[in-house]
């Protein structure tokens, strides 16, 4: 749809009473003995920003969100969308946080530790946390019991209808069986209150007005990233008196209280979002903010350029063609401007098959043998050169987007500050591996030369009948023009590392559902997925790629491995379970291991690094972006997991855009600190 819009300036305020008729660009989204990570004078600023400028600040900051992610509720206990989160986030506090470097902070928990097998988590609440309505008039005081009815809240079934309960479920003794109370108590369940869930048993006790002690089923040493989840939120008891169960179920910026950094100025379905600062908040002496937060709906990409140079938007993502367009005239008022983000936070890996089936349902024996080949699972590693892959996601630094590790870098850092994936590069050898532009870190110590390897594995595979090329059947969308693209490309990239002789994409496609219609037959033999984490510690990723474990989603769903070793492996395949076997066992090593996280982290990165090295999956991607932008990412809640990214605390801006320069020192000070 072309819309013309006027490009004579608009001030400010004016522009946004517009904005959701017009348009811009897309927004994309997809969950050690005593703790030391809390003090008393701690705040929710955490850790100082690398690099900073001093550039003179926005007093007003105008954001954007793609027109079709409105969102759909203001009850943060009860949604478990992206969209809603990104905006609720401003409005409401839990009891922790996160900095610029997604490291745990206080928020409403001043500070908090745990018992020797980390089983007990005692945080201690501040003591001056109000909560307001949308106006800014105090309506009552937060206490530890505000967490108890919110999470009784969240484990009634009847209440929360089974929204956000995973989480608690999994680590809290006693909830799932409260909620299936609540739940086989149907209609009555609405009348239980958290009286009835502390007789229940569950794990969730307030000592006093502001103390709040949970105890987990199981040792949990990452329980306090766990607690930062919304499931674990307050809710005022009065609110709820004064709402009842569908009024607070279906709360909105009206009749909703706030006990987070802003309140909610102005609110135009489908348009605008304006937050102004909670005059009652908290931690007001120790963050920063604006004195007007505006989330703008965009419906229409073709004009973003256009809304940030009038200033009607303070940021804006780049697409290709724009991108392509800037960088080719240096005469362009943006070509010094653009500003490389950092990673999105999911790692992007090929999910191989290891029971793939023909069309008929019959067994794809040619595949199924090649796959469990060590050797020819090693060809993926050490010889697939991915560079022009990675252009699709990053034109201008391609390589920016190499993946190593199965396990998302910034996930979580040992004692001393190291991010935990440098512990998994010291153990594959790749500790001394840089960024370059020119190559491929994997790649350097064979310069992608697999001949030796390429011949070890058609021999090997020659002799059980595998014939050669092997063809790997890997699917998109029918009917997407960018998804062809990006295979197409793909394609290019196996015929140039493997030759037509060894190894052959076939792009094949499905109409409307990858997984109904591609892997629940088990047609693929791999699938280009991203992963990312729900709480800080390495088994949100490895124990998806585990055996005997039901919840092992990857393996359970998407492998079929596990499959494999409960009906018992073929001949061909044992050395395959073999090595799923030990890397097993090696995670429930690193798992075993709950009050030393520095031992805990290097027992893991041993357990990943023995899975990469036998490539069990393939780590391909990192999605990086580029932007326009006034305010410096860097200096913005960078949590891997949780609700708090979006929250516009503490962002260093500047009246004048930031330089490509500029984001690359930013860089380079972010990886000095958590890499070295």
């Amino acid at each position: 749809m072309s819309i013309n819009f006027e490009s004579h300036k608009l001030d400010r305020r004016s522009f946004l009473k517009g904005a959701g008729m017009v348009g811009a660009a897309s927004l994309l989204a997809a969950c050690g003995g005593k703790s030391d990570n809390g003090s008393s004078a701690a705040s929710t600023s955490g850790a100082a920003a690398p690099n900073t400028t001093g550039a003179t600040p926005l007093k007003e900051f105008i954001s954007f969100e793609s027109g079709n992610r409105e969102l759909e509720s203001w009850n943060m206990l009860y949604t478990q969308k992206a969209e809603d989160a990104n905006v609720i986030t401003n409005l409401w506090d839990g009891l922790l946080s996160f900095d610029c470097y997604g490291k745990v902070v206080p928020a409403i928990a001043s500070s908090w530790e745990h018992n020797d097998d980390s089983t007990v988590w005692t945080f201690h609440l501040r003591d001056d946390v109000d909560w307001v309505d949308v106006n800014g008039e105090v309506k009552d005081h937060l206490t530890s019991k505000d967490f108890l009815v919110g999470f009784e809240w969240v484990m009634n079934a009847y209440k929360n209808e089974a929204n956000n309960t995973s989480m608690p479920n999994d680590t809290v003794v006693g909830a799932a069986d409260y909620y299936e109370q609540t739940k086989a108590a149907g209609d009555a369940a609405a009348d239980m209150t958290y009286e009835d869930m502390l007789a229940a048993g569950v794990g969730i006790e307030a000592p006093d007005d502001y103390t709040l002690v949970f105890t987990c089923k199981d040792p949990c040493p990452y329980f306090d990233t766990v607690a930062a989840y919304n499931s674990f939120y307050p809710v005022a008891p009065a609110l709820l008196d004064e709402l009842g169960i569908e009024g607070f179920r279906g709360c909105d910026n009206t009749t909703m209280w706030y006990n987070g950094p802003y309140v909610v100025e102005e609110y135009i379905q489908g348009n605008t979002k304006s937050y102004i600062p909670n005059p009652s908040y908290y931690d007001a002496a120790n963050v920063s903010r604006f004195e007007r937060l505006t989330i703008t709906m965009i419906s229409d990409g073709t004009i973003s350029l256009q809304l940030y140079e009038n200033r009607e938007l303070d940021e804006v993502d780049l697409g290709e063609s724009s991108i392509a367009t800037i960088q080719a005239d240096p005469s362009n008022v943006f070509n010094q401007q653009m500003c490389e983000k950092r990673p999105k936070k999911f790692s992007y890996c090929f999910i191989f098959n290891y029971d793939k089936r023909k069309a008929d349902g019959t067994a794809d024996e040619n595949w199924n043998k090649a796959i469990a080949n060590k050797a020819f699972r090693q060809c993926f590693s050490k010889g697939l050169e991915l560079s022009k892959f990675y252009s699709r996601y990053n034109p201008i630094n391609p390589l920016k987007c190499e993946n190593d590790f199965f396990t998302m870098s910034g996930l979580c850092y040992t004692t001393d500050g190291t991010d935990y994936t440098s512990l998994v590069a010291k153990e594959l050898g790749l500790d001394g591996e840089k960024y370059d532009g020119k190559t491929m870190k994997r790649l350097r110590a064979n310069n992608g030369d697999i001949t030796d390897l390429k011949k070890q594995a058609m021999d090997e595979l020659s002799a059980i009948g595998v014939t050669f090329p092997v063809h790997c059947s890997y699917y998109i969308l029918a009917g997407s023009t960018t998804a062809l693209d990006s295979a197409t490309v793909l394609k290019q990239c196996f015929t140039d590392s493997f030759g037509d002789d060894f190894i052959v994409l076939d792009i094949e496609t499905f109409v409307s559902s990858t997984m109904k219609e591609v892997v629940a037959p088990k047609l693929q033999s791999f699938v280009h997925m991203g992963w990312g984490a729900d709480f800080g510690d390495p088994i949100n990723f490895l124990t998806q790629i585990i055996v005997h474990d039901d919840n092992a989603y990857y393996s359970c769903n998407m492998t079929n491995i596990e499959g494999i070793v409960e009906n018992g492996p073929a001949d061909y395949q044992q050395e395959l379970v073999d090595a799923y076997e030990q890397f097993t066992d090696l995670v429930n090593e690193g798992r075993a291991i709950v009050n030393d996280t520095d031992a805990r982290y290097a027992a893991f990165a041993k357990a990943e690094a023995y899975f990469l090295e036998e490539n069990l999956i393939f780590p391909t991607v990192y999605d990086v972006t580029w932007c326009l932008t006034h305010a410096n990412e860097y200096t913005k809640i960078n949590a891997m997991y949780g609700p708090c990214n979006y929250k516009a605390i503490n962002w260093e801006t500047s009246e004048e855009a930031y330089t490509t320069e500029q984001y690359e020192e930013f860089a380079a000070a972010f990886d000095a600190a958590t890499k070295g």
